[in-house]
């Protein structure tokens, strides 16, 4: 399951369990529809705290996500996660699209203000890797 939704600071995206073949296409196509193209630079927040691991072809369709995202304006990013694998995938995947270095991540389990420490980073550029 996925949700996508517009926030005051940008965007929010969470996913829970496991990511079907059948979400795969209406994922891309609720993604385009409300994440579009305004002319101004936005943050993305990404909620894993749910989520299981990503087949191969879910990865292929997160990688297409976060390129469309980065041509139309995404300049940071946050994933929020509690599964060393999901992190695992999730640091490829921004490694593969040229977004590593505006992505930050954060183990939901061992900060429990992970919500605060995500929007310090994509509204403020408070870098939660900087102590």
């Amino acid at each position: 399951m996925h949700k996508i939704e517009q926030t005051g600071y940008g965007y929010r995206i969470v996913f829970e369990g496991f990511l079907q073949k059948d979400d795969l296409g209406t994922f891309i196509d609720e993604m385009r529809s409300t994440i579009r193209p305004g002319g101004r630079n936005f943050p993305v927040l990404v909620d894993l705290r749910k989520a299981q691991a990503f087949p191969t072809e879910a990865q292929e369709i997160i990688k297409q996500a976060i390129l469309y995202c980065k041509d139309i304006g995404m300049d940071r990013a946050c994933v929020v996660l509690s599964s060393p694998i999901a992190a695992l995938q999730a640091k490829r995947l921004s490694k593969e699209t040229g977004m590593d270095p505006a992505s930050r991540y954060i183990d939901a389990s061992s900060h429990s203000d992970w919500e605060k420490v995500a929007l310090d980073w994509l509204v403020r550029a408070v870098d939660p890797d900087v102590n």
